[in-house]
């Protein structure tokens, strides 16, 4: 895991199309912006894991389309 300090305002890059943004720290809570082509799927980790479990209690890898 790469851990990096970022200031409000300040960026990082993740491959060569998406950036992400600190806009907010506030007491341990930070809120970031991110900028990726409408392809890249972008899920909080937790939605992610109890998407994948309905889909895994349904019989499904995937999302319908």
């Amino acid at each position: 895991m790469l851990v990096i300090s970022r200031r409000i305002g300040e960026s990082f890059v993740i491959g060569d199309n998406i950036i992400a943004t600190v806009v907010d720290i506030t007491g341990e809570k930070v809120v970031l912006g991110v900028d990726a082509p409408k392809e890249v799927p972008i899920e909080r980790l937790e939605a992610a894991e109890k998407s994948a479990g309905n889909r895994r209690a349904h019989g499904r890898r995937k999302p319908p389309k």
